[in-house]
């Protein structure tokens, strides 16, 4: 019976004094980024708690490489922010959050292909110190140079203008397809007109010659 009732009393002591009073801490990530190599990415990282932010709130950045490695210390965060002295990032992560609006978001410059990995962030707000760290999956892909820019501006161009030339030779040939229709028509119509004319008047010639002869008939039968 005895230790039943210490177990009783120690549950209610842990209530009254708010020993007990912890929560997790629940952490927001962007999801998964995908960037040029070279470039600066911002990862975000917002929390929710429980309890206030306060001195005591820290956070921590690590990360973990794609292929099998070493976890390796990114960011900290106590009332100011250490970056990595040391390692991969070192000289390229910046603080880019607000503790004060539970944003633990950090920046990261110059990425290459090696930083391809996940980067895990983790807040502790005491009492609420438990919860799981964020993840933001990175993925840095190959960044287009000048010169390969140029040359696809090149071949674009090229192609472009081929696509142009051959739309112009087409409507070239089409409209000279139609002025040589016109012109036969023209023609025809023009030879059409002077055979009528050339009939006519031979037509006429042969009635004159007509009339001509029965008048000279007519003369000599008198």
């Amino acid at each position: 019976m005895w230790p039943q009732t210490a177990a009783c009393l120690l549950f209610l002591t842990l209530n009254l004094t708010g020993i007990n009073d912890v929560a997790a801490v629940t952490i927001y990530t962007g999801g998964n980024v995908e960037a040029r190599n070279g470039t600066e990415q911002r990862f975000k990282c917002t929390f929710k708690s429980s309890s206030p932010v306060s001195r005591r709130t820290t956070v921590a950045w690590h990360f973990r490489p794609l292929e099998n490695g070493n976890e390796e210390s990114v960011f900290y965060y106590h009332e100011e922010p250490f970056p990595a002295a040391t390692g991969r990032f070192k000289g390229r992560v910046a603080w880019s959050g607000d503790i004060w609006r539970m944003d633990a978001s950090i920046a990261v410059s110059d990425l290459q292909f090696t930083d391809n990995g996940t980067f895990l962030c983790t807040v502790k707000n005491p009492p609420d110190v438990d919860g799981a760290s964020g993840e933001i999956k990175l993925s840095v892909v190959h960044k287009v140079t000048y010169s390969e820019m140029l040359i696809l501006g090149i071949v674009i161009g090229g192609a472009t203008a081929l696509v142009v030339l051959i739309v112009v030779i087409v409507v070239v040939v089409q409209l000279l397809r139609k002025r040589r229709i016109h012109e036969d028509e023209d023609e025809h119509d023009m030879e059409t007109e002077y055979e009528t004319r050339n009939g006519t008047e031979l037509e006429k010639l042969n009635s004159e010659a007509v009339n001509v002869t029965e008048a000279v008939e007519s003369a000599g039968v008198s």
